[in-house]
């Protein structure tokens, strides 16, 4: 199939690494199944998907890599991800996203006029790239979203934005809310779950209302899809259909799926692993089925020193083996470096490292998670329970221990909560857990008299993860007709039939 035959979909995730790993999956995902797709960046995050492109390219996958030029942001200086940026500064990413549309529109208008390929069929977009729709209508092509959460949480979302904005927020005294606007069912929140922001408007920044408006705006878009699978989320899978009156293709998980041919096969979705990764894989091979946490608060959240201490002195006082994934600096990229190695240390009780040698490995900086949570000797994962972990782990049969922090994530950790494969031992990113709830949340999961029913729980979702993504399982069905609509839309005649016409 050449060029022009293939339906062309170009891919545009927000800069940051919880948004673009998963739109790499989706664009490898769309590739396989025989669509050409243009992946939208900036020419500092070229290098760091570099090395999953040229994987694709040596899979025969049409994936390219489209490096708009970036605007000028005052404050960025070359960042243009907010992982890399610290906590105070990550708003800039949100001026970076708003200001690339004017360059997209340039590229998009390069497409309909160059003789190379196929122009789009349509734009795949995130939410917080949300003028994608403007352009596509610009173009004539429909708009469609990718959820990178979950359809839970997304559905919350949209009736906390939605009941805010009409002021119809149902309150249940002081500590809690029911959510009921445009929700299939009846939810309650604690109020340490839904951002400040929305209940006190000096609190409102402009960057909260951007996101209360993205949320507001779900139906805007021509479809969704989303990195869930129907059977995991029914009721919200359904729901979201509903609330749009758009189609609504629930393709997840988008992850790689078969790791039996190595690590390396899923270490460039993300940075470089800081950790020899043969090195990693027998450290493992020394523990017992079932009998390591994984730690790990994903590319975004970095724990304060108190909280350090506080989930080192859990973890010490369990006497289990852990793999830990340490992020204490928004700048963290290498453990090569001594002086971030003392860095770390220093965030760490005195003595710690020395008394768990054996039982306790640190990893500074990036981790291979899906290699580490894949493995046999792996029991269970505290985690910030952001979507990509979480769908991530019950996929590969762990169950969670989550510390949510903010965004979706307590609505994460509810939802896994209820399904028996998780529970939440910590509430929000500024609490400072005890020692002794971190022991029995490890001690539970990996010894304890409930670890044989969160295992149970935690595989049964991965059981329904794995034939989801089988050849007549929800997900493939829905991604098959997604592909089918791209089709349906590349109407333009191939470069060999335009030719045999003119000569005709």
């Amino acid at each position: 199939m050449n060029a022009f035959e293939k339906p062309h979909v170009v891919a545009v995730p927000f800069p940051a690494l919880g948004h673009f790993i998963p739109f790499l999956d989706l664009a490898k995902l769309l590739a396989s199944n025989g669509l050409t797709v243009s992946y939208v960046t900036t020419p500092a995050n070229v290098s760091r998907l570099q090395g999953y492109l040229v994987q694709a390219l040596n899979d025969g996958l049409d994936i390219r890599l489209v490096a708009l030029p970036t605007p000028p942001v005052e404050g960025l200086q070359g960042c243009e991800s907010n992982d890399l940026l610290p906590p105070e500064s990550r708003n800039l990413i949100f001026d970076l996203a708003k200001k690339l549309q004017n360059p997209f529109d340039i590229w998009m208008e390069q497409q309909f006029h160059q003789q190379t390929a196929a122009p789009p069929v349509c734009i795949v977009y995130d939410m917080f790239m949300g003028w994608a729709v403007d352009t596509a209508q610009k173009f004539n092509i429909p708009s469609i979203l990718f959820n990178t959460c979950g359809a839970f949480a997304i559905s919350l979302l949209h009736s906390i934005s939605c009941s805010i904005l009409q002021n119809t927020l149902e309150k249940d005294g002081e500590d809690s809310l029911v959510l009921s606007f445009n929700m299939p069912r009846p939810v309650r929140l604690f109020k340490h779950e839904v951002s400040p922001a929305y209940f006190n408007p000096d609190l409102s920044s402009s960057i909260q209302r951007f996101v209360r408006q993205c949320h507001q705006e779900i139906g805007k878009c021509s479809g969704i899809l989303i990195n869930t699978f129907n059977e995991l989320e029914p009721l919200f899978v359904q729901h979201l259909k509903t609330l749009t009156g758009k189609p609504v293709w629930a393709i997840g998980p988008v992850h790689p799926q078969n790791l039996s041919s190595g690590a390396g096969n899923v270490n460039t979705r993300g940075k470089m692993a800081d950790i020899d990764e043969q090195e990693l894989v027998c450290w493992l091979d020394l523990h017992s089925a079932r009998s390591v946490v994984y730690v790990s608060f994903g590319s975004f959240t970095a724990l304060s020193e108190e909280q350090t201490h506080a989930l080192a002195r859990g973890l010490e006082a369990s006497e289990q083996p852990f793999v830990w994934t340490i992020k204490v600096t928004p700048k963290i990229e290498s453990a090569s470096s001594e002086s971030e190695t003392d860095h770390i240390s220093t965030y760490l009780p005195e003595g710690f490292l020395e008394r768990t040698k054996g039982r306790g490995l640190i990893i500074r900086g990036w981790a291979p998670q899906l290699v580490i949570l894949s493995h046999l000797s792996v029991g269970a994962f505290i985690s910030h329970c952001g979507w990509n972990s979480a769908l991530e782990s019950i996929s590969l049969g762990v169950p969670i221990l989550a510390w949510p922090m903010f965004g979706d994530q307590h609505f994460n950790s509810k939802l896994f909560a209820e399904l028996g494969a998780g529970i939440q031992f910590c509430q929000n990113r500024d609490e400072i857990p005890k020692e002794e709830s971190i022991k029995k949340a490890v001690t539970m999961a990996l010894t304890g008299d409930k670890r044989e029913e969160m295992r149970e729980n935690a595989e049964k979702l991965k059981v329904m993860a794995t034939n989801a993504v089988k050849v007549e399982g929800s997900s493939a069905t829905d991604l098959r007709a997604f592909v089918s609509e791209m089709h349906k839309l590349n109407t333009r005649p191939s470069k060999e039939k335009e030719e045999t016409e003119s000569n005709s």
